[in-house]
C-alpha cells in the first residue's frame, strides 16, 4: 500500500465541500507517479527506454466521501 498525503482544496470539492469525483482520478495519477519515483523509477526515464505506462480502464467504487 502507498498513501500519499495530500490536502484538499476548495477548488478540488463540489457545492457540499465533498471532492468532486472527476479529481479523484488527478490525485490517483500523482499518487502513482509519486510511487513511482519512490520505489526508483522515474517515468522520464522510464520514456527514454521505451517503457510507458497507459492507463486503459478505470473503476471507481466511491465508499465514502473526501
Amino acid at each position: 500500500m502507498y498513501i500519499l498525503p495530500i490536502k484538499i482544496y476548495y477548488e478540488d470539492t463540489d457545492a457540499q465541500g465533498v471532492v468532486y469525483y472527476a479529481n479523484y482520478l488527478k490525485f490517483f495519477e500523482r499518487a502513482r507517479t509519486e510511487y513511482l519515483r519512490e520505489i526508483g523509477y522515474d517515468q522520464k526515464d522510464l520514456m527514454e527506454k521505451g517503457a510507458i505506462f497507459v492507463v486503459r480502464e478505470v473503476f471507481i467504487e466511491f465508499k465514502n466521501p473526501a
